[in-house]
C-alpha cells in the first residue's frame, strides 16, 4: 500500500522522529511510507531534508504561505497521480487539508491525534475546528490510551479509533554524543542538574518548575536547572528567574538544537505539563536512563510508573514538585535504579517494531475494507 504522512512542521523534533523512524521500520514491508510538508516560499523544512538525508521517500507541497488555498489542488493530485491509499495527517493544518483533499477521493484519511495545547487564542481556535474535522476521518490513532479517552468524550465512537503509541529506538540513542552541561554553562563539578524540556507555553508548566526550583535552591544549592525550549512564554519565564534572584541556577537558553545530546547530559529530566498526550521527550529520557519526574497527566502513566521506573507528582503543584526534586537529588542512587527499570520497560514495549505492527494494521482496515 502507498502511504503518505503529511506534517506542517520548520524542524525536527520529537513528533518528526517518530515519522522518520516509522517511515525506516517500513523499508521491506508492503507498505510504501512516504513523509511530506509544506516548503512556505520553497524554503524545504529541516525535518524533511533529514529524513530525506536517510534515503527515505519524502516530499514537500511548495506554497507561499501557511494556508495558501492552492496546497489543496497540490495535495489533492499528488494523491491521485500516486495514487495514494492512505494520508495521515498530524496537525490541525494538515488536518484541514486533509479533510479537503479526502472529500471525492478514493484516498482513506487517518488523522493522528498527539494532543491539545493551551498556546494562544489562534492556535485554541485552530484545535476547536480540528476537534471538530477529525471526527469526518475514517480512521483516528492515538499516542496515547488517555488521549483516546479525550477523543471518546468528543463523541468519537471506541471503534474509530486505535492506539498507537510513540516509540523510541534505544540503540539509535546509544550513538548520540552526550553535551557536558556542567561546562556548557559553568556549573559546579558537583552540581546536580536537571532539565526539561519543551514548548514555552502555559500548559507546559514551566513557572511551577522555576517557583518550585527557587525553593529547592533554598534547602538544596547544589542543584541547577535548564529549561530548554521557545514559545510566547519564554522571556516571560527569564523575568520571573530575575525577579525572583535565581537567574544563574535556573537557565531558560531557548531553543537547543541538540535537545538529545543535553538529555543525555543532565542528571534528571522534569516534565512539569499540566497537559499532554504521550510525550517524546520523557520517552527519550527513559531510554537514556535518565531519572525522571513527570506530572502525572495525559499518556505519562502509561509510560512512568510511580517509585518503579520513575517519580509521577499531580500536576500545577509546586509543593509536590519541590518535594520530589529534593528527594531525587538527596537519593541519586535509588534515582538511577528506577531509571534502569525505565529502560527495561521502553527497551521491551515501547519500540518502533511495535507501533508499526499496529500502524499497518490501520492501514490494512482501510485499504482493504
Amino acid at each position: 500500500m502507498n502511504i503518505l504522512h503529511l506534517r506542517a512542521s520548520n524542524f525536527y523534533g520529537g513528533p518528526e522522529r517518530q515519522l522518520h523512524f516509522h517511515a525506516r521500520e517500513a523499508l521491506g514491508s508492503e507498505h510504501q511510507v512516504t513523509i511530506a510538508s509544506f516548503a512556505e516560499e520553497g524554503k524545504e523544512p529541516e525535518f524533511i531534508t533529514t529524513i530525506a538525508e536517510d534515503g527515505l521517500r519524502t516530499h514537500f507541497f511548495d506554497v507561499r504561505s501557511a494556508y495558501d488555498a492552492r496546497a489543496v489542488a497540490e495535495i489533492h493530485r499528488y494523491l491521485r497521480e500516486n495514487r495514494v491509499d492512505v494520508l495521515c495527517t498530524h496537525d490541525h493544518r494538515s488536518t484541514v487539508l486533509g479533510w479537503l483533499t479526502a472529500r471525492g477521493n478514493p484516498t482513506r484519511w487517518v488523522a493522528f491525534s498527539r494532543g491539545f495545547t493551551l498556546t494562544n487564542a489562534k492556535v485554541r481556535l485552530y484545535q476547536t475546528i480540528e476537534k471538530i474535522l477529525v471526527r469526518r476521518a475514517a480512521h483516528i490513532v492515538a499516542v496515547s490510551g488517555a488521549q483516546k479517552e479525550k477523543l471518546k468524550r468528543l463523541l468519537i465512537k471506541d471503534e474509530q479509533i486505535t492506539v498507537a503509541r510513540n516509540a523510541i529506538d534505544v540503540d539509535a540513542l546509544a550513538t548520540v554524543a552526550r553535551v557536558d552541561l556542567r561546562a556548557r554553562y559553568g556549573f559546579e563539578p558537583g552540581s546536580i542538574i536537571f532539565i526539561a524540556a519543551g514548548r514555552f507555553s502555559i500548559e507546559k508548566g514551566q513557572e511551577i518548575l522555576i517557583r518550585a526550583g527557587a525553593r529547592v535552591l533554598q534547602r538544596h544549592p547544589q542543584v541547577r536547572f535548564v529549561l530548554f525550549g521557545q514559545g510566547f512564554e519564554l522571556e516571560k519565564m527569564r523575568q520571573l528567574t530575575r525577579r525572583l534572584g535565581v537567574e544563574n541556577e535556573i537557565l531558560c537558553p531557548g531553543f537547543e538544537r541538540n535537545m538529545l545530546g543535553c538529555l543525555k547530559g543532565a542528571d534528571v529530566l522534569i516534565n512539569p505539563s499540566l497537559m499532554e498526550g504521550l510525550p517524546n521527550i520523557v520517552l527519550e529520557g527513559l531510554g537514556f536512563e535518565v531519572p525522571i519526574i513527570a506530572t502525572a497527566v495525559g499518556g505519562v502513566p502509561e509510560i512512568v510508573e510511580d517509585g518503579r521506573t520513575g517519580r509521577l507528582i499531580p500536576a500545577g503543584s509546586e509543593e509536590a514538585l519541590a518535594a520530589a526534586i529534593l528527594e531525587t537529588a538527596e537519593n541519586m542512587d535509588r534515582s538511577r535504579t528506577m531509571a534502569a527499570a525505565g529502560l527495561r520497560f521502553v527497551r521491551s514495549e515501547c519500540t518502533f517494531g511495535r507501533q508499526f505492527e499496529v500502524l499497518a494494521s490501520v492501514y490494512e482496515r482501510l485499504g482493504f475494507g
